[in-house]
């Protein structure tokens, strides 16, 4: 990224021109005028289609208000023909277009103002790279695919939708593949240290983004994050470890792990609950309907957590009971039934730009209630 597009100024833009910055698969000039903040038709669907195509490629942005030359290059910061007061409402039908015309829905797509002159504005629209791609450009009638190249867009032929589509297939096996392996771990005590052999709540939040090949998180950042904590307790100890950094609480007497959250440096939040689970009696869970509110405000917390590290959704939720065959759970007026097997997979939750954190997760613990007998929370 050449700039800071939440900070971007005319300086920076004229700074394209001065520096002869080429279009490349990753910026793109666009000379479009807006009079009275109006989305021109012919205007719409190339936008539409450039958008599509970032987002089926690397991600980029989009300088609107920009004239160039045969060569690609940038000559003229001209503006959008357009002052700010009219930009409202040209985010309005904007938005509106990218909601209606990309397919899936496409999220995360900013668009900022920057004042190029009296009433006259350009406008930097910012395309993350998606993790649900290949998007389409549906005009009405059809979709049409496209990717970005050196300095505009193509159509993806059968070999470029194949790999994508093989893409998001390969993605669903990877986060199974990482939660199976993580729950192997966890009861062989070969993650964090001593988890011992009582029943135990994992509780895992996976984003599609720790998948593509590259993308990191500075731990450094997570350490730093005082506010974070496990699911129970207080007084935690925390360390750097093999999968990333971890947040940890055991018990004086035996040193058995009692709870802990591992963040990863793929950006994967793990949090593992002893104590609440088998903590209360033999056998017996603490009133799984009121955990549930307790555990409920610090797993928002998580989700602030990538939000703040800019860790894009979708984030996958799902959550496993371990050792937990003939543990009931108290409800208050007596116990539930006990569960039927050593481990249990809820179902899983989708956290999106429309599914908030708390709905996924509310589906992702229904299913944990279905597993003592409840029909609901």
């Amino acid at each position: 990224m050449l700039f800071d597009i939440k900070n971007i100024t005319k300086a920076d833009l004229q700074a394209l021109i001065d520096n002869q910055i080429f279009e490349n698969r990753e910026l793109e000039y666009k000379n479009y005028s807006f009079a009275g903040g109006k989305l021109q038709d012919k205007q719409k669907a190339k936008l539409m289609k450039e958008i599509a195509a970032f987002a089926n490629t690397n991600g980029g942005t989009i300088i609107i208000g920009m004239q160039e030359d045969e060569d690609h290059l940038p000559t003229k910061l001209c503006g959008a023909g357009m002052g700010i007061g009219d930009f409202d409402s040209w985010l309005s039908s904007f938005k509106e277009l990218v909601l209606s015309r990309i397919r899936p829905h496409l999220h995360e797509v900013d668009c900022v103002p920057v004042e190029v002159g009296d009433d006259n504005i350009a406008i930097v629209v910012s395309v993350p790279k998606s993790y649900a791609r290949p998007h389409s450009f549906w005009d009405g009638n059809k979709d049409e695919f496209f990717m970005r190249h050196v300095n505009g867009i193509m159509y993806m032929d059968i070999d470029d939708l194949r790999k994508e589509f093989l893409y998001t297939n390969g993605l669903q096996d990877k986060i199974r593949d990482f939660r199976r392996d993580r729950i192997s771990l966890i009861l062989a005590n070969e993650c964090v240290g001593n988890l011992g052999n009582l029943a135990k709540l994992v509780l895992h939040i996976v984003p599609e983004w720790s998948f593509e090949l590259g993308n990191t998180v500075e731990l450094k950042r997570f350490a730093e994050n005082r506010t974070v904590r496990p699911l129970s307790g207080s007084g935690w100890d925390h360390r750097y470890n093999a999968d990333g950094y971890c947040i940890f609480a055991s018990e004086s007497s035996t040193g058995l792990i009692k709870t802990y959250l591992q963040f990863f440096r793929s950006g994967i939040i793990e949090a593992t609950e002893i104590r609440c689970i088998s903590g209360y009696h033999d056998k017996v869970v603490y009133d799984w309907g009121k955990l549930q509110q307790g555990f409920m405000p610090i797993i928002a917390e998580y989700g602030e957590l990538l939000d703040e590290l800019n860790i894009p959704k979708p984030w996958h939720i799902s959550a496993t009971l371990l050792n937990a065959k003939g543990y009931v759970t108290d409800t208050g007026w007596g116990t539930s039934l006990p569960i039927e097997r050593d481990i249990v997979n809820s179902l899983e939750g989708i956290c999106s730009e429309e599914i908030p954190l708390q709905t996924a997760v509310e589906q992702v613990f229904q299913s944990i209630s279905n597993a003592f007998g409840f029909v609901k929370n």
